[in-house]
């Protein structure tokens, strides 16, 4: 006969079972749904997190970056009213065109505004 009898296959199967109980206790833990959630909304809000600090840094590097382009314009310009070569000026302006048209459309829509009030004043008369 084989020397595995049932009983031994028994008590090898039950020692089995004893040794994997912790880990299959940990491993229940670990998928309740409540574990699971808390997991997830950690993970979200550190995704969040990092997603947020790098879109105000970046944010901050594209308005400083607008800044020193808007300075180096004003800078060009001056010194193209003094000496009267507009090459340079035209140059970075071609390379970075942002505080320009931004100059354009304020300069717009204070025509528009001064419009609308003149033509009111014009109403009441």
């Amino acid at each position: 006969m084989s020397d595995k009898t049932p009983e031994r296959i028994e008590r090898e199967m039950f020692e089995i079972r004893s040794s994997m109980e912790p880990d299959a206790k940990d491993l229940a833990q670990h998928v309740q749904p409540q574990v699971v959630a808390e997991q997830v909304k950690t993970t979200i809000r550190q995704r969040v997190q990092n997603a947020t600090q790098s879109a105000k840094t970046n944010l901050k590097a594209r308005q400083q970056e607008f800044v020193d382009s808007s300075k180096r314009q004003v800078n060009l310009l001056h010194k193209a009213g003094e000496t009267g070569e507009t090459a340079p000026f035209e140059d970075a302006v071609k390379t970075d065109p942002r505080p320009m048209v931004l100059l354009a459309i304020v300069l717009a829509l204070m025509l528009i505004m001064v419009r609308k009030v003149v033509g009111g004043l014009r109403d009441r008369d």
